[in-house]
């Protein structure tokens, strides 16, 4: 059954990558209490509780839309929700998904814990099927410290946000559902594109089989069939191979994307039945330039946080995310450097059907600690393979500003962790370039990405004039730091300014309003800065791309072209032509 209501938040299927039509939706009220104290546990609220308070998830206890919006430092809190299930789920597998749980989630069912999981980023399921009855009752414990060892991005660790760090956002932040599933059903699927030779090798994961069990496999675009193909399951992922005549590939400017039914059968019976989709694209490096699809790809790209501001982390509807993607993409942008958060999968499904470039960036903890190094190792890998799908995706971002790697411009440590860290990331994922550092200090990067926060363009053109595929080093650029850690040459990678201008407008109003640099005075002045600092960057032939800070405000941070609320400061069409021009 689809459960979508509308009494219930975030009605929409939560997984667009890997779709079942048999769901229940367990968005909406639940019971809330705060454990200032911490005594949960000891008290097992988990069997038996009076929880004093009602929210509305998925949205955290900080934002509006949750009915409490509390924005005080609340490190311990707990979530229950009564569910029944209908009859005809019984004999059947049942799994309860978190689509994202900040930071460490523990869940009962009926007083029965069934799992745990620690990354505030990454999804997660827990096969409840032993512990059911008809008449059911959830409870969550999350666990999100002020600690800067945890992978938090933007979430400040500090009572109030401030500078460049915003509201936390604490406990169930994405979709809560059930899913019934058979003894032998389908766990993942994989799908790696080859431009060159016009076919896809699509890898999916089983659980569960027999002799007889078997997959089938549907490819279709734009409403015209393209392969079915049925073949044995040969152990715990199967591989298929499919050529696909004059292939159409995707991109920005030709969204095309292929739809794929995958089913298992096992003596003509169907087991599972998942709906997923692909792009066939490539990104692949020449020398200094970025190609995708084998040509040269000038990145346009603008600084995406993922904030809200009614639902601080979570959009309040999927009509939102489109609607920044369109945004995007009508101010002439061609992709988002989303910044410092791993999004909600139905952002980039917006951005894989509408076409719009997206570097995926890891929120970084804020200190170099044998904690914060093992919270990494446990969720990075866990990113990667949630999102690997994403033809939006073109590369992967670890590191931003030497956040969560303190040293790594001269101390030998952070700089082995680093190099590891990008060596699994291509182990993982052979498919796309990585950025291993934004800003400075590179250990071991497919892209030297460097920030500029000068708001004097012929600066901008003189600091970036002195690269070229055949100098030895890099210039410094903001904050007095090197493009290269100690040790480390440049060695002709495509080279991007990945964050510029952030200016602001005289007419922002919070008292702790700030951009960089002086505001601009009025609109005409906004957009003849943005005019100059963007043409200082294009005119240098060796530098692959730029990225805007940013495309709205967040908070006190109020730079974007956009205001909060996705009002446009500037005139759309003007700042369109500025990038198309470039």
């Amino acid at each position: 059954m689809d459960s979508a209501s509308n009494d219930i938040p975030r009605p929409e299927y939560p997984r667009p990558s890997f779709v079942r039509e048999d769901w229940i939706n367990l968005n909406g009220t639940w019971e809330f209490e705060f454990d200032g104290s911490d005594v949960g546990l000891a008290e097992r609220w988990f069997q038996d509780h009076q929880f004093s308070r009602r929210i509305r998830v998925p949205f955290t206890f900080e934002s509006g839309l949750s009915g409490i919006n509390d924005t005080s430092p609340r490190e311990v809190v707990w979530y229950r929700k009564r569910f029944r299930l209908p009859d005809v789920y019984r004999g059947r597998r049942i799994m309860l998904n978190f689509g994202a749980v900040d930071y460490k989630g523990t869940v009962w069912v009926n007083g029965k814990l069934v799992g745990e999981h620690r990354g505030g980023f990454t999804p997660f399921g827990c096969d409840i099927t032993e512990c059911l009855r008809r008449e059911n009752i959830v409870v969550v414990r999350s666990e999100d410290r002020l600690s800067k060892a945890q992978p938090r991005g933007k979430q400040h660790w500090e009572p109030g946000s401030s500078g460049i760090h915003y509201t936390r956002a604490t406990g169930i932040w994405q979709t809560v559902w059930l899913e019934p599933l058979s003894a032998f059903h389908l766990t993942s699927v994989r799908f790696y594109p080859d431009v060159e030779k016009s076919r896809v090798k699509v890898v999916v994961g089983v659980s569960g089989r027999t002799d007889a069990t078997q997959i089938k496999a549907r490819f279709s675009s734009g409403g015209q069939a393209h392969a079915d193909i049925m073949m044995p399951v040969s152990g715990d992922e199967t591989t298929l191979e499919i050529w696909l005549k004059e292939p159409r590939l995707w991109s920005p400017a030709q969204p095309n994307l292929y739809n794929v039914v995958i089913e298992l059968h096992e003596n003509g019976k169907v087991h599972d039945r998942v709906l997923s989709y692909f792009g066939m694209r490539s990104i692949s490096i020449d020398g200094g330039r970025l190609l995708l699809n084998g040509r040269p790809c000038y990145l346009r790209f603008v600084l995406d946080q993922g904030y809200y501001p009614d639902g601080i982390y979570t959009a309040p509807n999927d009509e939102a995310f489109k609607r920044d993607v369109e945004m995007a993409k009508a101010l002439g942008f061609n992709g988002v450097r989303k910044h410092q958060k791993i999004e909600d999968p139905r952002y980039y499904y917006w951005c894989d059907k509408l076409g719009l470039l997206v570097w995926g960036e890891m929120g970084n903890s804020h200190e170099f600690t044998d904690t914060s190094v093992a919270n990494f190792a446990v969720e990075w890998p866990q990113v990667i393979k949630a999102n690997f799908n994403h033809p939006s995706i073109i590369t992967w971002v670890p590191f931003n500003e030497s956040w969560g790697i303190d040293g790594v411009q001269d101390r030998d440590r952070p700089q082995e962790f680093v190099g590891q860290i990008v060596a699994y990331t291509r182990s993982l994922d052979p498919t796309r370039p990585v950025v291993d550092n934004s800003g400075w200090s590179h250990v071991d990067t497919d892209i030297v990405d460097l920030h500029e926060y000068s708001q004097d363009a012929d600066r901008i053109h003189h600091t970036l004039s002195s690269i070229s595929p055949a100098c030895a080093a890099l210039p410094t650029c903001s904050h007095e730091m090197p493009a290269m850690a100690e040790g480390f040459t440049y060695s002709g990678q495509p080279v991007v300014l990945s964050e510029y201008g952030g200016i602001a407008l005289h007419t922002d109003t919070r008292d702790d309003a700030w951009g960089y640099g002086e505001a601009a005075s009025n609109t005409a002045d906004l957009t003849e800065r943005y005019r100059d600092l963007t043409e200082s960057i294009v005119r240098n032939k060796f530098i692959a791309g730029y990225c805007y800070t940013q495309l709205y405000d967040v908070e006190q941070e109020m730079n974007g072209l956009l205001t909060s609320d996705r009002q446009p400061k500037v005139e759309v069409e003007t700042i369109a032509k500025i990038n198309q021009e470039g």
